[in-house]
C-alpha cells in the first residue's frame, strides 16, 4: 500500500488553443500550469482534471503525450513525474426535484471517448465545462459503466447542483442505488454527512472544486492506495482495497453556503440550524443553508465532537499574515505546501516565519483556529487563535 495526497475536482479555465472551458474559471487554470502547481507548488500526488471531456482539454492532453510531458500508466490515469493525473468529467443532470452536478473518471482518454460517445446527442457544448445531459440518471450511468468509469455526486450538499442540497432527502429517492463514494463539499464535513444513516458505507471524499491556481488543494485527501493510479483509485471506491485515511478540508463555518442567508435582507441568519426562512424579516427568499438543510433532512443527531478522519485545515494563503512574499519565502525553504501544513517543524516555521505566522500555521494544522460564518456566496473568514 502507498499513501497519496489526492485532490479530485479541479477546473480546467481554458484550452491551449485559448478557448473557455470553465467560464467562471480563472484562464490560467491551463492542463500544464495545473500540473506544475498541484505537482511543484502543493506537493499532491493524485489529480482529477474533471474538465477532460472537453476536445480542447482532449487536445491538451494528446500534445502533452507526444511531447513527453504525460506518460500513460500500466494502471490507467497520466503521470507527470511523481503526479498522477486522471482524466475525469463534470455532468450536470436533472434530478428528483431539481438539478445536480456528477462526477465520473475514466483511465484513459480512449474510455472517456466510450462515455462521450454514449451521451454526444444529449449534450449542446463538449468544449465547456459541467454542461447538462438531457437523459435520466439511468442512461448517464450507462455511459460512465461503458467507459469503465468511476462516478460520484459532487459538492453533494450545497444549495446549488448539490444531490442533496437541490434534488432529494435521501438517495435512494432519485438513484438506482447508492453511489460508491460522495463528495462532501467545501460548507460541510464528515461529521455533518455522518448525520444520514444511509451514507454510513459511502466512501466520502473533500475536495477544492477550485476555478483558480490558488484554490488547487484548498480541501484534499489523504489516501492509501495499492498503486497511484486509476486502479488504484478504482479499487478503493468498488472494492474497498485501501482507504481515505483524512479528508482535509476547510471548516464547514468558512464555507460560503454555510448558514441560510436572506436575500431581501442581505445578511446570514442567526439561531439554531434548521433556519429556512429569514427570522428578521419572515421572508422565504433565502439561499438554504448546507448546515440548515441538512439538520433538516437528517435522521441521525449531528455529532459536534472532532472526528481524526476529517482535518480542519485552512490553505496557507487563507491564513492572516500570509501574503505572496510570505508564502513565497515558505516554499522557497519548505519545498510545498505539502510540507509547510505537515511537516515543518516550529522551530524551522519560526526561523523562516517569525512567531506570529508560525502561530497561524500551526493554529491550522492543530484545529485551534476561531472562524466567522460565511453564507450566500459569501465565504467566512480567520479571526483569531484559541488560546
Amino acid at each position: 500500500m502507498i499513501k497519496a495526497f489526492a485532490d479530485l475536482h479541479i477546473h480546467i479555465g481554458q484550452s491551449l488553443n485559448g478557448k473557455a472551458v470553465k467560464i467562471t474559471a480563472a484562464r490560467s487554470l491551463t492542463l500544464p500550469q495545473i500540473i506544475r502547481v498541484a505537482r511543484d507548488v502543493k506537493g499532491l500526488s493524485m489529480i482529477g482534471i474533471i474538465d477532460a471531456h472537453s476536445q480542447g482539454v482532449k487536445h491538451d492532453f494528446e500534445t502533452l503525450l507526444q511531447e513527453g510531458e504525460l506518460q500513460p500508466l500500466a494502471g490507467g490515469g497520466y503521470r507527470s513525474g511523481n503526479l498522477t493525473i486522471i482524466p475525469g468529467v463534470e455532468q450536470e443532470l436533472s434530478v428528483g426535484d431539481g438539478t445536480a452536478h456528477l462526477l465520473a473518471y475514466f483511465s484513459s482518454l480512449d474510455n472517456m471517448e466510450r462515455y462521450i460517445s454514449e451521451l454526444k446527442p444529449y449534450v449542446k457544448n463538449w468544449q465547456l465545462s459541467s454542461q447538462k445531459a438531457y437523459v435520466r440518471i439511468e442512461k448517464w450511468l450507462e455511459a460512465v459503466a461503458l467507459g469503465k468509469g468511476i462516478w460520484l455526486p459532487a459538492h453533494a450538499f450545497t444549495p446549488h447542483k448539490g444531490i442533496y442540497g437541490n434534488c432529494c432527502t435521501s438517495l435512494f429517492e432519485v438513484l438506482p442505488g447508492l453511489p460508491p463514494a460522495l463528495e462532501i463539499g467545501l460548507s460541510a464535513d464528515r461529521q455533518m454527512a455522518r448525520s444520514l444513516s444511509e451514507l454510513e458505507h459511502v466512501t466520502l471524499f473533500s475536495n477544492s472544486d477550485a476555478h483558480s491556481l490558488p484554490k488547487i488543494a484548498r480541501e484534499y485527501n489523504l489516501l492509501e492506495l495499492t498503486e497511484n493510479s486509476f486502479a488504484g483509485l478504482s479499487k478503493l471506491v468498488y472494492e474497498k482495497q485501501g482507504h481515505v485515511i483524512a479528508n482535509y478540508g476547510l471548516p464547514p463555518k468558512v464555507g460560503k453556503y454555510h448558514r441560510t442567508y436572506c436575500l431581501v435582507c442581505e445578511k446570514i441568519v442567526e439561531g439554531r440550524p434548521p433556519v429556512l426562512s429569514c427570522p428578521r424579516c419572515g421572508s422565504q427568499k433565502v439561499v438554504t443553508g448546507v448546515m440548515d438543510r441538512l439538520v433538516s433532512i437528517a435522521d441521525r443527531e449531528l455529532i459536534h465532537t472532532p472526528d481524526p478522519r476529517y482535518v480542519y485545515q485552512v490553505p496557507l494563503s487563507s491564513l492572516p499574515g500570509i501574503g505572496p512574499r510570505m508564502y513565497k519565502r515558505l516554499l522557497d525553504v519548505f519545498g510545498t505546501e505539502m510540507a509547510v501544513l505537515h511537516h515543518a517543524s516550529k522551530d524551522d516555521l519560526v526561523q523562516v516565519a517569525g512567531e506570529k505566522v508560525t502561530q497561524w500555521i500551526l493554529g491550522s494544522r492543530e484545529g485551534n483556529l476561531v472562524f466567522q460564518e460565511g453564507g450566500g456566496g459569501v465565504y467566512g473568514r480567520v479571526v483569531d487563535i484559541l488560546s
